[in-house]
């Protein structure tokens, strides 16, 4: 039985549509669906550090870098990428970092930095936090919070998030940090899994409600009924039905398409029970994909796991690092 207060949190949240213009580049998505996805290594980036404030028990550096995704365009308020890097005062490259992505809907840094990167430095972990494509600074004119106005958004977000989550960790090694992990909850845990299959080197990753597959949480959760789908369908002018062509195309996001992690035993995932955003078996197919990682699941929904679960998505941080 799903969560009510998932079910209620949709209801109140979800007052707009996404994708009420549409498909966005019905072209560009027809030709992604056709070729598929073949992403590359890594793109090398330059850091450009905006600010800096140190305090007796953090050091925050700010900075910039323009995304390397070329694979969908961007907005120009898009192009540039914001992170925000909190260390330890007396930090060395011995310091293990973990990458922090966006849950959909979380703009700005404050609050990945106040839930889990503060407390994190308690355990002698530094974070990376990545503001995400459409979101905060980074958000277009005309686009109404989280509310992307177009399907091609959501790839573009999805596919941008990645690529400069993997440009940022090929950044951290060359500037001398070996002990890297990456983390997120709900949409932020797709990007980092998708980071940490990438990698070459073997890394710590951590998933908290996190799906198999953007096709289970947009054509199988709660999410598919805060679809402008009338605008969809109309677009294909009967050219099958909308809900088959995004499943296509989020298919190519189903994280079996890629072979397990390096180090699976270094992969921990927290799931929920109840929720109505993520079916629970998207999240067992994931587990089942990477034998040897560990699943962890809570007796809650969606909401329930980011309001009163933040001490389980913390431990399983603390120990991904140790088994790394």
């Amino acid at each position: 039985m799903t969560s009510l207060l998932d079910r209620l949190y949709a209801s109140q949240s979800n007052r707009l549509l996404f994708f009420k213009d549409g498909w966005g580049d019905l072209p560009r998505l027809r030709e992604i669906q056709r070729t598929g996805d073949h992403p590359g290594p890594p793109r090398p980036i330059e850091v450009r550090w905006e600010e800096a404030v140190e305090t007796e028990t953090a050091l925050l550096r700010r900075g910039a870098f323009t995304s390397p995704f070329t694979d969908l365009p961007l907005p120009a308020e898009s192009r540039t990428s914001f992170f925000e890097l909190v260390l330890p005062p007396k930090a060395s490259r011995e310091t293990p970092i973990c990458m922090h992505f966006a849950a959909t809907g979380d703009e700005g840094f404050a609050r990945r930095r106040r839930a889990l990167a503060l407390p994190l430095l308690r355990e002698g972990i530094g974070s990376l936090i990545l503001e995400n494509p459409y979101y905060g600074r980074r958000r277009p004119p005309g686009q109404h919070k989280k509310m992307l106005n177009r399907f091609s958004d959501l790839m573009a977000m999805g596919g941008a998030a990645a690529e400069e989550g993997r440009s940022l960790m090929q950044w951290l090694r060359r500037e001398g940090y070996e002990h890297l992990g990456v983390c997120g909850i709900s949409m932020g845990g797709s990007m980092a899994a998708r980071v940490a299959v990438l990698e070459e080197t073997p890394v710590a990753m951590i998933g908290c409600v996190t799906a198999h597959s953007a096709s289970a949480v947009f054509t199988e959760g709660i999410l598919k009924n805060y679809l402008a789908w009338e605008v969809l369908n109309r677009e294909l002018d009967s050219d099958g039905p909308a809900i088959a062509l995004m499943r296509e195309l989020l298919d190519l996001t189903d994280l079996r398409r890629f072979p397990p992690l390096r180090r699976p035993e270094a992969a921990f995932l927290v799931a929920a029970s109840r929720d109505a955003y993520i079916p629970p078996a998207s999240a067992a197919m994931l587990h089942a994909h990477w034998p040897g990682s560990t699943m962890r699941w809570l007796g809650a929904g969606h909401v329930g796991a980011f309001l009163f679960h933040r001490s389980d998505f913390l431990a399983a941080i603390r120990d991904a690092f140790a088994r790394l």
